[in-house]
């Protein structure tokens, strides 16, 4: 038999949960970004479905399979943090992840299945853990993946941050696009804001958005941008936007992030924050396009 034949006539796509992940890096499908119902879950659940994903991806996703990670994984920085991993692990077991399938079922699936947790007093203490199976089945085909830096997770401050990061991390390796449209209520259901929460623009934008930005841009391996679009006196669409960093900003960005918490808003506070102001001048969007657009070519 001629092994090489053989061999090219394999076209069977590599699937990306068939690559083992670097230890710093998670490649998290888009199906666990775009959750629904997630406006409950604090900044650590929302870190620890990705922890908990990338450790599982570590060992081999399978069906029906057991993993192990240590409780000290899923603390957060300076704390003791039992009580937070333990209220992380209950809300993940309360979110419910919905998902069309090919066929026009909907499939609906807890995020985390059965766990057993260790006493806190044990030194080394680890969760035992598992998904449904039903939710193996949707992500070992994801098409759509994003490339998480673990340090920069754990660096934000905020949930919101955590949410944007992650969706623009699954946008950004799509070639020939830049930015992404949303509705105002889909940006806010997208970022995780709790309903009835900042309900005026203007108290979104001071609250989550410009914080947001600003922290993005002084630790992600990109930029982001926001425009909001007005529709009559009121602001009804976003458009998110992104960009590379150049080299001189990702070592900076780097740096901060190994960088301690403490004073950390004091040092990024004179970073750019690249909101635009509210505008229905389609003209004015296709300017801002451009200037994405040329920040891209320079890079």
């Amino acid at each position: 038999m001629d092994i090489v034949s053989e061999a090219a006539k394999d076209t069977t796509p590599l699937r990306v949960l068939d690559l083992t992940p670097r230890r710093d890096q998670a490649s998290k499908p888009a199906e666990l970004i775009q959750i629904t119902g997630h406006q409950a879950l604090t900044l650590n659940a929302r870190r620890s479905i990705t922890i908990l994903w990338h450790n599982a991806h570590m060992q081999g996703v399978e069906e029906g399979k057991d993993y192990t990670i240590e409780i000290d994984d899923l603390k957060p920085d300076d704390h003791k943090g039992y009580e937070m991993v333990e209220e992380a692990i209950i809300a993940l077991m309360q979110t419910i992840l919905t998902v069309k399938l090919a066929d026009g079922r909907t499939r609906r699936v807890q995020f985390l299945g059965g766990n057993d947790l260790d006493d806190p007093d044990r030194p080394a203490g680890v969760l035992n853990y598992s998904f449904d199976k039903r939710l193996v089945e949707i992500l070992k085909d994801s098409a759509i993946w994003g490339k998480i830096a673990l340090p920069v997770l754990m660096a934000f401050t905020s949930k919101y941050a955590v949410s944007l990061y992650e969706n623009v991390a699954q946008w950004t390796g799509l070639n020939r696009k830049i930015y992404q449209d949303f509705t105002l209520e889909n940006f806010r259901s997208m970022m995780g804001v709790e309903d009835g929460k900042y309900p005026a623009f203007g108290a979104l934008n001071k609250h989550v958005v410009k914080p947001v930005i600003m922290e993005i841009n002084a630790l992600a391996p990109f930029n982001v941008s926001i425009l909001p679009i007005k529709t009559g006196k009121k602001v009804t669409r976003i458009r998110v936007g992104w960009w590379s960093k150049t080299k001189d900003e990702m070592n900076e960005a780097w740096k901060e992030v190994h960088r301690p918490k403490i004073g950390r808003k004091a040092r990024i506070s004179n970073q750019a924050v690249t909101v635009f102001e509210p505008t229905p001048s389609e003209n004015r969007i296709v300017r801002n396009d451009q200037a994405l657009r040329d920040a891209r070519k320079d890079i």
